[in-house]
């Protein structure tokens, strides 16, 4: 690792099928990093954040490129946790596919400082938008079912993005309602934007009137494959 450059915490890493967002379905090999700036109700990664565990692999730029030149999977998906607390650009391998799945919170393109805990600060400075601009970034604004604020700043910025996606997370026709209020108020794109189901067992994704209401608003469904088929399974 070079003397000045930021370490990279990498959770986990395996490779199965992109679960959901325009991409569902895809094989692909799956960075989840360590460490979230939220802390939302119904995360279903709060390993990756929630207590003191230390559950994280300290990794530098080279080693990451390295596991993924290793992998046969074109798709590189980078998960968390949140990823855009590192320099995802300096991860960039041409001829592979990278995504980002991020709540999108920070803008990628700014330096970040984030205090991730007790005497570990994350800094890294902004990437280089000729790079990232090549990923595919879902970009995951939460509603107030997360109990979270949505970011007027960010999401700014990435409705002018043809770069992103937009991935809501719902429970019901109030959520949506809530969806369609973001979307008129920041002039995103209804055909860039993704609704899924919450919930983390296959029984919270049959909602078949649920998706009839989804389709009638004319928004996208993403399904949740991984939790159809695995459930809660680590490292599906």
């Amino acid at each position: 690792m070079e003397k000045h450059e930021t370490p990279f915490f990498l959770n986990e890493c395996f490779e199965s099928i992109q679960g959901e967002g325009n991409y569902a379905g895809v094989n692909s090999l799956f960075l989840r990093f360590h460490f979230c700036n939220l802390s939302c109700s119904w995360c279903d990664s709060k390993f990756t954040w929630f207590g003191n565990a230390r559950n994280y692999t300290e990794y530098s730029s080279d080693q990451i490129k390295e596991i993924i030149t290793t992998h046969q999977s074109h798709h590189i998906i980078l998960t968390g946790g949140e990823p855009s607390l590192y320099r995802l650009d300096k991860l960039f391998i041409s001829g592979k596919k990278f995504h980002v799945e991020s709540n999108g919170i920070y803008i990628p393109t700014e330096p970040l400082e984030f205090a991730a805990r007790e005497n570990l600060t994350l800094r890294r400075d902004a990437m280089d938008e000729s790079i990232i601009s090549q990923f595919n970034w879902v970009i995951s604004p939460k509603l107030s079912n997360s109990r979270q604020e949505v970011n007027d700043k960010s999401l700014h910025f990435w409705s002018g993005k043809e770069y992103c996606i937009f991935k809501f997370v719902v429970r019901n026709s109030v959520d949506i309602d809530e969806v369609e209020n973001i979307i008129q108020l920041y002039s995103i794109n209804r055909l860039k934007v993704y609704l899924a189901i919450e919930g983390q067992t296959l029984e919270s994704q049959l909602k078949p009137a649920l998706v009839d209401e989804i389709v009638k608003r004319g928004f996208n469904y993403s399904p949740r494959l991984h939790v159809i088929l695995w459930g809660m399974q680590r490292g599906k």
